[in-house]
């Protein structure tokens, strides 16, 4: 959370260890808090599924709310190295 005078915000961008939009991070949140609403309310119905939905639906809320996505920053690694040559 970052600090503007005297209130804490969490859907600043000024963080470096963020690497997502502020549009990412709201459909994110909002994606995964559906997803944990679905899980919860199905819990009884197919136990399974639910747990499901509420771990991905909490992994979601998560990036979200912190702004960093680790598939994403890997995913950029491995572009920015896909014109090197490797031998082997």
């Amino acid at each position: 959370m970052a600090n503007v005078g005297n209130k804490e915000y969490l859907l600043i961008e000024n963080d470096r260890t963020q690497n997502m939009d502020f549009s990412e991070r709201v459909i994110s949140i909002g994606t995964g808090t559906y997803m944990i609403y679905k899980g919860v309310r199905e819990l009884l119905k197919k136990p399974l599924l639910a747990l499901g939905q509420v771990a991905i639906g909490s992994a979601l809320l998560y990036r979200g709310a912190t702004g960093n996505c680790e598939l994403k920053k890997l995913v950029s690694q491995n572009s920015q190295h896909e014109g090197r040559a490797e031998f082997i």
